[in-house]
């Protein structure tokens, strides 16, 4: 029998959690290098991150790699979802939210369908790259809104995280939209219909 998507999610925040710093920034910086080399990062032009909460593998060192035309945002909640704000990341004002994130205080707010690439935090996931996300179900009432569009224009979505946080087998809930894969230090881990231009 499986294992409870609240098992696994308690499961692998623990094994998280129990990391040592260091190994944590060094383990973000050689998986944020994976996701520099892939051809869909490089292509992509309008790039959605996150403020890494304790603990969260951290995409802050893929500032290294962007490009001149690459814009990076960082998200925003609102109404319950997540709209997305373009920043500098050398200098822009943020907030601590009610919730405990960090967050763009100005800028225009996009919706994620103007996005090229989406960088989604996780708690745990699978090696066929399906994810349990923290519980608050922001990105999954997000991402709903590319689903109910048929998939005609969103994001490549791609998850970041620490190889621990890897579990045997997650369960497709019917809410949950896939990843296309999720980075982690030691490897890139793809949905089994992954598209081509990912590899």
């Amino acid at each position: 029998m499986n294992a409870s998507v609240t098992d696994q999610r308690r499961t692998a925040l623990r094994a998280r959690r129990a990391l040592d710093p260091a190994l944590r920034h060094a383990a973000s910086q050689r998986a944020c290098e994976r996701i520099a080399r892939l051809p869909l990062f490089k292509r992509a032009r309008d790039i959605g991150l996150y403020w890494p909460m304790t603990h969260e593998a951290d995409p802050w060192p893929l500032f290294e790699a962007f490009s001149a035309r690459q814009k990076p945002y960082l998200p925003r909640v609102v109404d319950g979802s997540l709209r997305f704000i373009a920043i500098d990341p050398t200098r822009f004002r943020h907030r601590r939210s009610a919730l405990g994130i960090t967050e763009p205080v100005d800028g225009l707010q996009r919706p994620v369908t103007a996005l090229d690439l989406l960088i989604v935090p996780l708690a745990a996931f699978d090696s066929a790259a399906r994810r349990i996300g923290m519980g608050g179900g922001f990105y999954d009432r997000t991402l709903a809104q590319v689903a109910a569009g048929g998939g005609y224009r969103g994001p490549r979505l791609l998850g970041l995280a620490f190889d621990v946080q890897r579990v045997a087998r997650i369960e497709a809930r019917p809410w949950d939209v896939p990843l296309d894969a999720v980075a982690a230090p030691a490897r890139v881990y793809r949905r089994a219909t992954c598209p081509p231009r990912l590899r």
